[in-house]
């Protein structure tokens, strides 16, 4: 399996990285997708993918961080793009939940980076909550090439249709086992299999039966099982169709995919 979007080089586990990579590769888990939040933990997430065999980066400004976006910042991620391990922009987008950056300033954000991103044909990592007319409005104007990976979905049925309609692979993480969920589960069971991800969001949202406890990336086998419990399919139909969707979000000139942990 894939954990399409994950956080395992923040502080919480800086303890222990090594051994939650280890309980990854033991419970089978092939790849790693960083996504950096900012510039400062952009540039970490290349150095770990520099470091780690099967670590993979994303780079760009959450909307929590919007404030911190200006041509300067803007050129430093740009530039990070060049490293043969980093294959997309985000995660970016709207949260108009906690509106840490005020929404204006997100959209801006928000808008800023989708331009860069459309100008490098890089797919694109989406993060929206409570924001669902206001994203499809900006990625409707600005739809990238690349199109890209709106993780961790929480929304509608009709917001997930819009966003299937432009293109977008849509991911799904613990959240789908928790017993409050059932619209979300029903929301699993109307986007196809094809445009399906899996992901932890580590240290967030770790999935039944860890629930309360810091999420990892070993969890992700319990976000595949709840997808094949949900649509009444084998779990090796959602292991390697989300595998083969994540390599075709993610594919990049000259990228060699290298198994997590390997020599």
């Amino acid at each position: 399996m894939i954990d399409s979007h994950s956080h395992i080089y923040g502080s919480r586990f800086q303890s222990d990285q090594q051994d939650v990579i280890d309980r990854a590769i033991a419970a089978g888990i092939r790849h790693l997708l960083q996504v950096g939040c900012n510039l400062e933990e952009s540039r970490t997430v290349v150095e770990l993918a520099e470091r780690v065999p099967g670590i993979y980066a994303s780079v760009g400004v959450h909307p929590h961080d919007a404030s911190t976006v200006d041509d300067g910042v803007l050129d430093a991620i740009e530039g990070l793009l060049d490293h043969p391990k980093v294959v997309s922009w985000g995660e970016i987008g709207l949260d108009f939940y906690y509106d840490n950056s005020p929404r204006d300033i997100q959209c801006q954000a928000f808008e800023a980076q989708l331009v860069r991103a459309c100008a490098n044909e890089v797919p694109v990592v989406i993060h929206t909550r409570d924001a669902e007319p206001e994203t499809l409005e900006v990625l409707s104007a600005r739809v990238p090439s690349r199109g890209g990976h709106v993780h961790c979905f929480t929304g509608t049925a009709p917001m997930a249709k819009s966003l299937l309609d432009l293109g977008f692979h849509i991911g799904f993480t613990g959240i789908i086992t928790f017993r409050s969920a059932a619209e979300l589960r029903e929301v699993v069971r109307m986007v196809p299999l094809e445009r399906l991800l899996i992901e932890t969001d580590s240290p967030y949202l770790a999935p039944v039966p860890h629930r309360g406890k810091r999420n990892e990336p070993a969890y992700v086998t319990h976000v595949a099982e709840a997808i094949a419990a949900i649509k009444e399919i084998p779990l090796q139909d959602v292991v390697e169709a989300t595998n083969q969707n994540f390599y075709r979000v993610y594919e990049k000139a000259g990228l060699t995919w290298e198994l997590l942990g390997a020599a």
